[in-house]
């Protein structure tokens, strides 16, 4: 008996520990437990607590952007050439919709409504969504269905805004516009929203530069001209309209509004007035051309057309609308949107003819004694090389007004070798006066023209050797402006500037002054300084100056005003007729203004290019009151 109860006693003090053991890990468990619950809370509410805060913010709260206008482009007398002008869209926000696996019939409902309200299909309006979200729209952001919707279409829709819920918005939109239409359209360019080739571009650009502009899909951009070369100065800042959302992303209310701050406005140096002359007297012409009428003084461009042109309000067209004009402009096969001012390239003829004059008087070969006799061509060899006509004995004055090209084959010959340092001597004299090479002017196009050389043709033809010799009929070729020679309108006056100055290259460029919070005013810029004598440059002018009065440009002389200038044709091998040239200073003694012009395949420079300058120089230099003008008889010329 005893030993049973000890049997039973040692039982149960057994199970008493094991309880006891068990109580107390049970107790640590759930004390670590406990510890643990409160460490996490603490982690999530006091560590992370501001992150999960934001995070919930960004789930009730949705930034919808407000785009800005971009900034007003003016004319240096304060013509207005772009602005904006705000439109009504019809919009539609994706997150507002019923969702089509949840509520399909709501969903179709609301869009055959809609669809019905604005005569398009609901797999328009569907497609239209998915085209947003390709380029990165998020639910949220508003999708245009209608642009520049007319007044009769917004009050349709807030009259029917119960049948449509929240989903369907009139929202204001910003269109660029410009008040003068074709009016420097090359100058200026043109805006459209961005592309998906775009997106890709500006990742790439902010990989290369963090300060570079974020694009969104929504964003308007500059294409070409001054839209695109001062993009990020007219674009301004984006506001934005912050919406609270429920679960679903849907808005509920506007929170609070950010104002969007408009671009900057550029003012620039192109003189309204000359530009309308310019293409006015263009428009006469019959065939495609250019002008550059720039400021020998400051490099200031006070001018730059180029024909055919185009209205750049097509750009800002709702995409149907868009889409009817574009193939007439794209298909033109006159290319209108080529500024041919800055970007496409020609050879020059006799308009190359000073540049000539101040290598032949800078080596000391050429002088204003200088006598040839032209008999209508000169021989080279057995080749004979023309002139225009036959002039005779003639010296160096006589030469550059009747533009006799065989006193400019006889000048070339006399610096050299032919076959290599004449022409190249020639060469460097050119590229002094900036041919050859971009001008330098604030435009995305700004081609190089071209300079031939000996050394340049043996470059380009290393694989050729039988092509690569620099023959002495190439070196005739190029005195005269033609062969390989090419240059830009723009180009061109560029370096006449210089001979009209006295040997100073000044930076060409557009913008004059910028107006908003870190506006600023350009400061004219010398790119160089012509290392050829004065003395000579003068003699280049002074012939020059014949050209007016006894020779060539006659027709396009002011008794008013004192010019100086230079006809041109220059041959085009796939042409018949030559391209027509002319450029000119004035006034004479203090030059404020040169231009140069091209009229392609049309024949003489006097007959065709001439008058074209003639009405910009009548537009800068007005008659004095009571004056009574007439029309100079045009003398045919090179």
């Amino acid at each position: 008996m005893a030993r049973q109860f000890s049997r039973r006693t040692g039982w149960a003090t057994a199970n008493v520990a094991l309880v006891r053991n068990r109580a107390l890990a049970g107790t640590i468990f759930l004390a670590l437990a406990f510890f643990g619950l409160l460490a996490r809370l603490w982690f999530l509410q006091v560590f992370h607590g501001p992150d999960f805060l934001a995070q919930a913010q960004n789930n009730r709260l949705r930034d919808v952007p407000l785009t800005a206008p971009r900034g007003v482009i003016l004319d240096r007398n304060g013509v207005v050439l772009a602005t904006s002008r705000v439109t009504h869209s019809i919009s539609l926000v994706p997150a507002a919709l019923p969702s089509p696996k949840r509520e399909p019939e709501e969903r179709q409902r609301i869009l055959k409504t809609l669809g019905f309200l604005l005569k398009i299909t609901p797999a328009q309006i569907e497609a239209e969504i998915e085209a947003a979200r390709e380029k990165g729209g998020r639910l949220y952001d508003p999708v245009a269905i209608v642009e520049e919707a007319d007044l009769a279409t917004v009050t349709l829709i807030e009259e029917n805004k119960w049948r449509l819920g929240r989903a369907v918005l009139v929202t204001d939109d910003i269109k660029r516009f410009y008040p003068q239409r074709t009016l420097a359209a090359h100058i200026l360019g043109y805006t459209r929203t961005v592309d998906v080739g775009d997106l890709r571009r500006n990742a790439e650009e902010i990989k290369a530069d963090p300060d570079a502009r974020d694009l969104k899909y929504y964003d308007v951009i500059g294409k070409n001209g001054l839209e695109r070369q001062y993009d990020r100065r007219l674009a301004g800042t984006e506001g934005s309209d912050e919406y609270e959302v429920d679960s679903r992303a849907r808005p509920v209310r506007r929170v609070r509004r950010i104002r969007e701050k408009p671009g900057q406005t550029l003012v620039l140096t192109i003189d309204a007035k000359l530009q309308r002359a310019a293409e006015i007297a263009l428009s006469k012409a019959r065939n495609s051309g250019a002008v550059a009428a720039i400021n020998p003084q400051t490099g200031e461009v006070l001018a730059l057309a180029s024909t055919p042109t185009f209205d750049p309000n097509v750009f800002s067209l709702p995409r149907r609308s868009f889409n009817a004009k574009w193939p007439s402009i794209q298909n033109n096969p006159k290319h209108p949107l080529i500024n041919r001012a800055t970007g496409s390239r020609f050879p020059p003829g006799s308009t190359f003819k000073p540049f000539t004059a101040s290598a032949g008087l800078q080596q000391g070969t050429t002088s204003p004694g200088s006598m040839s006799v032209c008999n209508g061509g000169y021989h080279l060899n057995k080749h004979f090389f023309g002139c225009w006509s036959r002039h005779g004995a003639v010296d160096f004055f006589s030469a550059m007004a009747g533009s006799c090209d065989v006193f400019f084959y006889q000048a070339a010959l006399r610096m050299g070798d032919p076959e290599s340092s004449g022409p190249t001597h020639l060469a460097q004299v050119a590229r002094k006066f900036g041919l050859g090479e971009k001008t330098g002017i604030d435009l995305p196009s700004d081609n190089a023209g071209l300079i031939p050389d000996p050394a340049w043709r043996r470059e380009i033809n290393k694989s050729r050797p039988d092509l690569a010799r620099w023959f002495p009929g190439n070196t005739l070729n190029m005195c005269i402006g033609q062969g390989d020679v090419l240059l830009t309108p723009l180009q061109l006056a560029h370096g006449i500037s210089a001979i009209a100055n006295g040997g100073t290259l000044w930076r060409p460029h557009l913008l004059r002054q910028t107006r908003g919070p870190k506006g600023e005013t350009t400061v004219p810029e010398v790119q160089k300084r012509v290392d050829i004598d004065p003395r000579n440059l003068a003699l280049v002018r002074e012939a020059m100056r014949r050209v007016m009065t006894d020779g060539t440009g006659q027709g396009a002389n002011l008794s008013w005003l004192t010019i100086a200038g230079k006809t041109g044709s220059a041959e085009d091998v796939h042409h018949v007729l030559p391209h027509a040239w002319f450029t000119c200073f004035a006034p004479y003694d203090k030059p404020s203004l040169v231009i140069a012009c091209i009229i392609e395949n049309s024949g003489h420079g006097s007959e065709n290019a001439a008058p074209v300058c003639k009405a910009i120089l009548e537009a800068a230099f007005p008659p004095p009151a009571g004056l009574k003008t007439k029309a100079n008889a045009v003398v045919p010329g090179d």
